[in-house]
């Protein structure tokens, strides 16, 4: 297996023709049908914008003390400012090491207290421009999130609105997180993240230079196939949201982080959700699915997700 790399570039271009557009199209179906994974080059980004959200994100687990990291930690829903979900997080298991800080949309909800998910955003008073320079890479991904449902609603042979109406107020999450370092005679696999899945419709995944570190799953369940990051590309998958909305034509793929460097590693994945009220149930037209009644409102499914402590 392979993980396809995907020139998105005809599809961002106004002067495209309809058969351009659609030929992109067709090529993300395909990866998405057939392996869950790709890498997605011509996205518009600027590949400066790339280095300085790594070069912040390393600063910040580097130099930021004890204190100011515990300053703005994630809270218990009801606490004060907490909500369960935004804020820096230590996660120590035994199959899994790292450090994390997440950011969420804000939504127009009352408080302190919050409940879940709905809390605000802790920023980080270090280094000085991670805040805007976060900020306007969540712009970018969210711009670029709606133009790829557009394409696979253009793939799938869908009116756009069936996927665009549930994703154009994306409850997206932003996470910042540092892998360490293994040392020498280490136990290695304790330096990682457990297999998963990703839990909502598409991950936009940025990492340092480290290879080796993220293994997808192959189609034949068996094997691991090291997923390395391409320079001025990002590597995307499916989430499960976006499974169950195209009723399993769609792969949402298990994937894990298996880390042995000496060194730390930076990841910076970007979960682009569906909207806080989109109803989780196939939409791709099977009447008979929808006339039952399955599915959940999303903000149900996340916030029985979401668990305090990690």
């Amino acid at each position: 297996m392979h993980i396809p790399i995907i020139d998105f570039s005809a599809f961002l271009d106004v002067s495209s023709s309809s058969d351009a557009k659609l030929e992109t199209a067709k090529k993300l179906d395909q990866a998405c049908r057939e392996v869950g994974f790709f890498y997605l080059s011509g996205h518009g980004i600027d590949p400066a914008l790339f280095t300085a959200m790594l070069s912040n994100a390393r600063q910040f687990f580097t130099t930021a003390s004890r204190e100011e990291k515990d300053a703005i930690k994630v809270k218990p829903s009801g606490e004060g400012s907490g909500d369960d979900s935004r804020g820096y997080r230590l996660v120590e298991r035994a199959d899994a090491d790292y450090e994390a800080v997440d950011f969420l949309r804000e939504l127009g909800t009352e408080g302190p207290p919050y409940t879940k998910g709905l809390g605000r955003n802790q920023w980080p008073k270090t280094p000085a421009f991670l805040r805007p320079i976060a900020e306007e890479y969540t712009t970018r991904l969210v711009a670029l999130g709606v133009a790829i449902m557009k394409a696979f609603a253009l793939a799938l042979d869908v009116p756009e609105e069936v996927f665009s109406s549930r994703v154009d107020e994306s409850f997206w999450q932003l996470r910042l997180a540092a892998y360490p370092g293994v040392s020498e005679g280490a136990d290695e696999s304790k330096s990682g993240l457990y297999q998963h899945s990703d839990f909502g419709i598409l991950t936009f995944l940025l990492t340092d230079e480290h290879r080796g570190s993220l293994k997808v799953l192959a189609p034949n369940g068996k094997d691991w196939i090291s997923t390395d990051p391409i320079p001025n590309t990002l590597i995307c998958n499916i989430g499960d949201m976006l499974s169950v909305w195209t009723d399993g034509i769609y792969k949402s793929t298990q994937h894990k982080v298996l880390h042995v460097s000496q060194d730390m590693r930076i990841s910076i994945p970007f979960f682009f959700d569906p909207n806080w009220d989109a109803r989780i149930e196939p939409v791709l037209g099977n009447a008979e699915k929808k006339s039952k009644g399955e599915g959940a409102n999303y903000k149900d499914i996340f916030t029985g997700a979401i668990k305090y402590p990690y």
